[in-house]
């Protein structure tokens, strides 16, 4: 049985429409989630109920209880995922206005901006059309060192606006990753790839499709990192520039 409206309505409020565990914002791609199962004893209340991305709903789905591996969310540790980013939204007034949350999440942007500058491997994605044209894979190990980065669990930013792009362009990044992983090849260039191009003859559905996957997701990526400088630049009131010339680079 799904959660009663009010109940659905106060966790979307309260989560501001983003997953508790990613923190990226979903807008209608999101799920109230039962904390505990309702086939376990689990209430339809507030306190049973955690937002989540469909990514992050998947993994409490396909979670093997007769072969696990890794280790499963306890309820407590989701209720504390949810507390927190809770507490997050609550505190945020439209601009970092304590002087110690601004300072940190300038350090944050700062590490970004230095593993993402604009005339990177944002650049290069903006420029190239992956339709069969080669590509370099090291004019995008800004994105490797971004995705590595994110593991560090002090790389968030207390703003929950700024979290939430940090964490959705993570994800598409990560998309874009995976994709160039599976359908990008070595072309005779050394240190070249491409989608085959033989693949538009010989493959074109799936040529046309990957190709369309790349392109969907490169200008989301592109769009989602001008969104982070842009409210960055609003909230911490600070231009990119100026964060390349900061001693912890």
């Amino acid at each position: 049985m799904p959660f009663p409206a009010e109940i659905k309505e106060n966790a979307l409020v309260s989560s501001g429409r983003c997953c508790c565990l990613c923190h990226k914002f979903c807008g209608t791609k999101i799920e109230v989630h039962h904390i505990r199962e309702e086939s376990e004893g689990g209430d339809n209340n507030n306190d049973n109920a955690i937002p989540l991305c469909f990514d992050c709903h998947a993994d409490m789905r396909s979670y093997d209880h007769k072969h696990p591996k890794g280790n499963k969310y306890s309820e407590n540790e989701l209720k504390r995922h949810r507390d927190n980013w809770y507490a997050k939204i609550t505190g945020n007034t439209g601009l970092a206005g304590r002087q110690e949350v601004v300072e940190t999440d300038k350090h944050v942007y700062s590490r970004l901006i230095h593993l993402l500058p604009w005339d990177g491997s944002i650049r290069v994605i903006s420029d190239n059309n992956f339709d069969g044209s080669s590509f370099r894979y090291e004019k995008l190990r800004d994105f490797d060192s971004f995705e590595y980065q994110c593991r560090n669990p002090a790389f968030e930013f207390i703003d929950p606006d700024l979290e939430s792009l940090r964490a959705k362009l993570y994800t598409i990044i990560h998309c874009l990753s995976a994709t160039l992983a599976e359908n990008a090849f070595p072309t005779t260039m050394p240190g070249d790839f491409s989608v085959p191009a033989e693949w538009e003859v010989l493959q074109p559905m799936r040529f046309h499709e990957v190709v369309s996957k790349i392109h969907e997701t490169c200008r989301e990526i592109v769009e989602t990192y001008s969104s982070l400088v842009r409210t960055a630049t609003r909230k911490l009131g600070i231009l990119p520039e100026t964060m390349l010339t900061t001693s912890d680079i």
